[in-house]
């Protein structure tokens, strides 16, 4: 009972604090507030990267230091990174330490092993990453690392709950904010999406909209970069989290 207890304080109130930020940056300072002092307070929370396009939309919120983002880059990171590779193989969380033994189910190549030790040399060599699946074929990714101690069995539990949580706020507020600055989008493109939403291919949304598959497609697309989506299924999610599709 105790132990519930413990657990409800620790973990579960975090949630509502998470449901209280107004920002993504917020959600951020919270959730690393709560993992520092298990010496794992960095995180990366965000849409699925790949090694052709590590940004493949604006959403993506981390708190790494500067010297990351330019090494990652200037030295041809993401084409050679296990992290998100490991995130698409596995259902579950996976530690560093798991995925440098192989047990995402893939050998590490000498590339990947150099980008975890790049990580580990500034500090971030232990930790859990997390797939985030959504609807509409939708994949995040969540990252929680430091220089402590290999997560526990308790402390992956609790890790793997915070880090669905606040993806899933971030994404909200993040959405909310992009759609604030930037253009709503039009009945038709709206029109498309829900029919897409219900498992309507292009010809069937040809047909009940009365309009030919090229315009469905021009109408994906246009809602596509308006939500700053990289694939339409990213447009899906973008646009029921923000209830643009009604019931």
């Amino acid at each position: 009972m105790f132990w519930i207890k413990e657990l409800e304080v620790d973990v579960f109130g975090l949630l509502d604090r998470f449901r209280a930020c107004r920002t993504p940056a917020e959600v951020g300072s919270a959730l690393s507030a709560a993992t520092a002092p298990y010496g794992l307070a960095t995180y990366a929370i965000g849409a699925m990267p790949t090694p052709s396009d590590p940004n493949p939309t604006n959403f993506t919120v981390h708190n790494w230091p500067d010297q990351w983002p330019r090494m990652y880059f200037e030295q041809g990171f993401g084409a050679h990174d296990p992290v998100p590779r490991a995130a698409m193989s596995c259902t579950m969380p996976i530690t560093c330490l798991e995925l440098r033994e192989g047990k995402a189910g893939f050998a590490l190549t000498g590339e990947a092993i150099a980008v975890l030790n790049a990580a580990a040399a500034i500090g971030r060599g232990t930790g859990l990453i997390v797939p985030i699946a959504g609807p509409h074929a939708y994949h995040g990714i969540a990252i929680i690392c430091g220089d402590g101690p290999e997560p526990d069995a308790r402390l992956r539990a609790q890790l793997h709950l915070w880090a669905i949580y606040a993806h899933d706020r971030m994404l909200t507020l993040f959405v909310k904010g992009q759609m604030a600055k930037g253009p709503k989008l039009t009945i038709r493109e709206i029109e498309v999406l829900r029919q897409s939403r219900r498992g309507q291919g292009d010809e069937e949304i040809a047909q009940a909209l009365g309009i030919t598959t090229r315009t469905v497609r021009f109408h994906f697309d246009n809602a596509r970069r308006r939500l700053g989506a990289r694939t339409r299924g990213e447009a899906l999610v973008l646009a029921v989290n923000l209830h643009l599709l009604g019931a």
